[in-house]
């Protein structure tokens, strides 16, 4: 039996030895062990409260999550800034803009309660940019997922021009003619009250001066050629003719023209009844005209009461301007059905909101609306206290800023003036809108 047992674990010995190759068959895993490998999750957002500055000296931006999330700076810098305007990139990457620059790999614990909080200085003197209107895309060095690592705010610098106020009565001997005139870059008609005497028909005097032009060089009128201007029993036919081609030939120049004839025209109504405008071409009615104009909008434009106009301020020649802009009532979410109450706050929310490349608003932004009352035409604007010290020491960029609330709110339906209080308190009476806005020649 010993014998046997050695012959056996001799002849595995030399089996295993061999150079015998073997096929094992295969073994299939699948299904038996899953490994998957971690994913870091990041989640990391931006947060800001300030979306659309007005001569702002900084800005806060606060890293946030839900969760506790562990992460680490790269860069002396939290933030890079791609600075934009009118949509092409005029600065990239722009970075050292925090008041207190992170460590380089340094770990920063960041959850609910424990935001990661930063200051960037981008005041227009640390940024040498000039006065206008710029996007800034801030982009976060601590969020690696593209989709949520920057963040887009609205600026705009406006070094503080001079605010000559509306006038509620017109000279002795003259008449007041609100003209409209358009900006330099053509993206604003500037409405300017020229006080003028009286000498041949109203309506003719207000085409002939829109044809005279602006005192300033830095608007133009786009009124030239017109044979003649007729006013009978409240229409006003304004004649061009043929040979003149602007006001039909492209819409930006043709639509500037239109708006500037039937504004400069209506605003005649504080003198003389107008009721309609009719436009004609050598004296003959057209289908179409001020590139494709048609309807009402060429024969008989009812003189209607035009709502929902917000009143901005555009500085020229360091002068500011109050100009109409109508708000997309639809965007803004003005209701027909909404009471008088509810449209003036979501009027004034639009102050805030609106993004304009040429106008700014003349509130400033810590001014807030806390309630609105209306009794029969007049309705109350009831601010927080920071009317009170808004643009301290500057009497005439306060009175722009209640002609541009006076403007604004008496388009809105039924309303003829407002009262502006101060935490309940009333302090200014009834506005009424003053009749002859920026007047244009100043004493």
């Amino acid at each position: 039996m010993k014998i046997f047992n050695n012959i056996i674990i001799l002849s595995l010995i030399g089996l295993f030895s061999s150079t015998y190759l073997f096929n094992l068959a295969p073994i299939d895993y699948r299904g038996t062990i899953e490994i998957e490998t971690p994913e870091e999750i990041n989640d990391l957002k931006l947060i800001t409260e300030e979306y659309n500055l007005l001569n702002p000296e900084s800005i806060t931006i606060h890293h946030q999550s839900d969760n506790e999330v562990v992460t680490k700076s790269v860069s002396n810098s939290i933030f890079t800034v791609d600075i934009y305007k009118e949509n092409s990139l005029i600065r990239k990457g722009v970075e050292k803009l925090e008041s207190v620059s992170p460590s380089v790999n340094m770990s920063i614990i960041v959850n609910k309660n424990n935001p990661i909080v930063t200051s960037l200085d981008i005041s227009q003197e640390s940024l040498g940019l000039e006065d206008g209107t710029y996007s800034f895309v801030f982009n976060s060095n601590l969020i690696a997922n593209s989709d949520n690592s920057s963040i887009s705010v609205n600026v705009t610098y406006d070094t503080a021009g001079t605010y000559y106020p509306a006038k509620t009565q017109a000279p002795t001997g003259t008449k007041g003619l609100t003209l409209y005139f358009a900006t330099e870059n053509s993206d604003a008609l500037i409405p300017v009250t020229r006080f003028v005497v009286e000498d041949k028909s109203i309506t003719r005097m207000a085409i002939e001066q829109l044809q005279n032009g602006p005192l300033s060089s830095k608007m133009r009128t786009v009124i030239k050629d017109v044979t003649n201007t007729t006013y009978n029993n409240g229409n006003v036919v304004i004649d061009i003719p043929s040979s003149y081609t602007a006001y039909n030939e492209g819409s930006a120049g043709s639509s500037l023209a239109y708006e500037s004839f039937v504004k400069t025209i209506f605003d005649v109504d504080r003198y003389w009844p107008i009721h309609s405008i009719t436009f004609t071409v050598d004296r003959k009615k057209v289908d179409t005209y001020f590139h494709e104009r048609s309807g009402e909008a060429i024969n008989l434009l009812p003189n209607i009461e035009r709502n929902y106009l917000l009143y901005m301020a555009y500085k020229i020649d360091g002068r500011y301007y109050l100009f109409d802009y109508q708000i997309d009532t639809q965007s803004s979410g003005i209701l027909a059905s909404d009471t008088v109450e509810i449209q003036a706050q979501k009027l004034f929310d639009v102050y805030k909101d609106i993004k304009l490349s040429y106008g700014v608003s003349p509130i400033p932004k810590n001014v807030v609306l806390n309630d609105v009352t209306k009794q029969g035409t007049i309705i109350t604007l009831n601010f927080n206290d920071s009317f009170l010290s808004a643009y301290k020491d500057r009497e005439d960029l306060k009175q722009m800023m209640i002609e541009s609330l006076a403007y604004t709110f008496t388009t809105l339906p039924h309303t003829d003036g407002i009262i502006i209080s101060v935490n309940g308190e009333d302090k200014t009476g009834v506005i009424y809108p003053p009749e002859f806005i920026n007047p244009e020649a100043i004493e």
